[in-house]
């Protein structure tokens, strides 16, 4: 008796396009979650390499020659580097910071939530209106019922808070891309410093090593 019932339901209510839609949605995050994945790791391979340019010519030249100067004057470099890649994203925070002041004085709105549809960015956006949903028993819900909320973009003093988020999103994102690739940089400092002064055999062409040491010999 309650099968029937369910199948019904199931089919009246279009349950099967809402497990479809669902569906597509579990695929497109896991696919964006991959994307994701393989951008932080091309960034960290790519900000890895800045190391190479620092010392690289050093390193050839014999100017650095044991692995705690290595790691010394490598870091000293990143640390630069990091310095002034840090001044744009710490200039996007203070903008957003004084905007944020500006707006706060002038208007007297420090609670606006910048991520709430009456003040902040999702009035940029469609919304779907859950609020007329309502349960059928046994297993159903009157999907029917969900309408799309339109975008209402702000005319008013609130459109500062459109500003505030876009300085404050992209400083954020620019300084976590920053310590990230600090973090590449020192991850291939401590590898660079044991591979290029190690005194493992295995790593060596012995015969190109040998050749050179007769060389020498000769030359002597």
């Amino acid at each position: 008796m309650i099968l029937p019932i369910i199948l019904d339901n199931f089919f009246t209510r279009n349950w099967w396009k809402i497990l479809l839609v669902i569906f597509f949605i579990i695929i497109f995050i896991l696919v964006l979650i991959g994307l994701i994945g393989a951008l932080i790791r091309f960034i960290m391979r790519k900000q890895a390499k800045a190391v190479d340019k620092d010392v690289g010519k050093l390193v050839v030249s014999r100017l650095i020659d044991n692995p705690k100067d290595f790691k010394r004057i490598a870091n000293i470099k990143s640390m630069d580097r990091f310095f002034k890649a840090s001044v744009l994203p710490i200039c996007l925070l203070v903008v957003a910071l004084i905007i944020y002041l500006i707006y706060g004085l002038t208007f007297n709105h420090w609670s606006d939530g910048l991520f709430s549809r009456e003040t902040g960015i999702l009035s940029l956006f469609y919304l779907l209106d859950f609020s007329s949903i309502e349960y059928l028993p046994p297993l159903g819900v009157n999907w029917d019922e969900i309408v799309w909320i339109t975008p209402e973009p702000f005319t008013d003093e609130r459109i500062f808070n459109y500003f505030i988020f876009l300085f404050t999103f992209s400083g954020l994102i620019i300084y976590l891309i920053d310590v990230q690739a600090y973090a590449a940089r020192k991850w291939r400092i401590n590898k660079l410093s044991k591979e290029i002064y190690s005194a493992d055999l295995d790593k060596i062409d012995l015969n190109e090593f040998y050749n050179n040491s007769m060389k020498n010999v000769d030359n002597e």
